[in-house]
């Protein structure tokens, strides 16, 4: 089966709650060549659980990110949540929080490259460009 590297796209910013600095995970980029329309964000299930696989590898320093990443919870309907969990005090802000840093990033850049890692090509293509409607400029 063919793969493809995709980029784990994060911003720093402090935790609402406890100005804790932490990196906000926010969306997924192919690494080569990619197009703006294939920018996927990361407030839905399947988004979460590639960018905590590609967090989580063993010869990374990201696992500590990948473990502030949570899954939707099952009361919890649509796409607009937050996966991103302070891993200093444990506050889960809502997705409106998210939404403010995809446009401090967006019109500011400053995004980190937080990690990347090989996803099998069938995986990638179920979930791509489903940003809604975002298209990212830096390609």
């Amino acid at each position: 089966m063919s793969s493809l590297q995709v980029d784990v796209l994060a911003y720093e910013a402090p935790c609402e709650q406890c100005s804790f600095p932490l990196w906000w995970v926010f969306g997924l980029l192919p690494s080569y060549r990619p197009s703006g329309e294939e920018f996927t964000t990361t407030d839905f299930p399947e988004a979460v659980a590639m960018a905590r696989s590609i967090l989580a590898t063993p010869n990374g320093d990201t696992a500590d990110i990948a473990a502030q990443l949570h899954d939707r919870p099952a009361w919890q309907r649509g796409r607009s949540f937050n996966p991103n969990r302070c891993s200093a005090c444990g506050h889960h802000a809502d997705w409106h929080v998210l939404d403010a840093i995809f446009t401090r990033v967006y019109h500011h850049e400053g995004w980190i490259y937080a990690a990347a890692g090989r996803v099998p090509v069938p995986e990638w293509r179920a979930i791509r460009g489903r940003g809604q409607g975002i298209y990212w400029p830096y390609c």
